[in-house]
């Protein structure tokens, strides 16, 4: 597995590799790293966006938000990138607070957080998440003086509502799992993962 040892510790290599198991985390991101490098560039994440059918203006909104938030946890240095380049390898170090735990703190999923979540927060047969349900998710997250954290949770679930846009007001369970592991961007975008073909 291509993981990093703890928390503190980078994943080895450029922290995915299409050949090897990858946390979900780097699987999430590695969806923007489009010549597998690596790195992420900000205009790597435009692209990605527009790919998955996000606006101009949402697209250019979330590169800034996305690389001016998170670039300087991922670059292993005491001195910021000038490029606001992203690290797949130190991704797990850009989690936030006030998220919904579904990730750890290398980057996994676990799969029984985000289930007991998911059925805190969602009516029976909780099979789909509303709009509704998603705001009193991020709601009850939230850590106490995490401005940050409150920030990046209501936007990321803001960005994958409109992502998604359910027809039904309704954003399906699975889809919303494949938002952790990245393979929701693949089959919005119509894009093949790296390594397959």
């Amino acid at each position: 597995m291509v993981a990093p040892k703890d928390a503190v510790a980078s994943a080895p290599g450029t922290g995915f590799d299409p050949e090897r198991k990858n946390t979900p985390m780097q699987g999430h991101v590695a969806y923007f790293d489009r010549d597998g490098d690596g790195i992420i560039w900000p205009i790597d994440t435009y692209r990605g966006m527009r790919d998955i059918k996000f606006g101009i203006a949402l697209s250019l909104l979330a590169m800034v938000l996305i690389h001016a938030g998170l670039s300087y946890m991922t670059m292993g240095s005491w001195i910021p990138d000038p490029f606001f380049r992203l690290k797949i390898k130190d991704m797990h170090r850009a989690k936030h607070g006030s998220d919904s735990e579904a990730y750890t703190q290398i980057g996994e999923f676990d799969d029984a957080r985000f289930n007991y979540m998911f059925n805190m927060y969602t009516k029976k047969p909780h099979t789909h998440m509303t709009l509704k349900e998603m705001a009193r998710m991020i709601h009850g997250n939230m850590d106490p003086w995490d401005f940050f954290g409150w920030t990046a949770a209501c936007l990321e679930w803001l960005a994958t509502y409109i992502m998604l846009w359910p027809a039904d007001g309704r954003m399906p369970k699975e889809e919303l799992k494949g938002v952790y592991n990245g393979s929701t961007f693949y089959m919005l975008s119509g894009r093949k993962p790296m390594g397959k073909v």
